[in-house]
């Protein structure tokens, strides 16, 4: 496990859309500049939040209470996603700068 740090993070992270594998579909995390976040999952939800880096990661808190703690992991595959409990691992299938899906929607 190779799991990016702060000095990676803060160029891969602040204002940028993140698409991830979700079920086998897309999914789209837009995480601005300014510690606000919006997500877009494949089923139509959409959750708004707040986020912040951290020296391995990142952590949200979306309105509806939900709360999400981080890492991205560098693999030969590819970056994935990894929940610091371990109990999710998504792909990360790519990066786009700014608010790419123009969320939240």
């Amino acid at each position: 496990m190779t799991i990016l740090t702060r000095e990676n993070l803060q160029f891969l992270i602040p204002g940028t859309t993140h698409i991830l594998e979700h079920n086998g579909a897309d999914a789209f995390v837009y995480l601005g500049q300014d510690g606000k976040g919006h997500m877009l999952l494949n089923t139509g939800e959409t959750r708004s939040g707040s986020w912040r880096l951290l020296n391995d990661g990142y952590a949200t808190h979306w309105d509806g209470g939900q709360k999400g703690d981080w890492m991205l992991d560098a693999t030969a595959d590819g970056l994935f996603y990894v929940s610091r409990d371990g109990s999710q691992r998504l792909k990360l299938r790519g990066i786009l700068f700014g608010n790419a899906k123009n969320l939240p929607q």
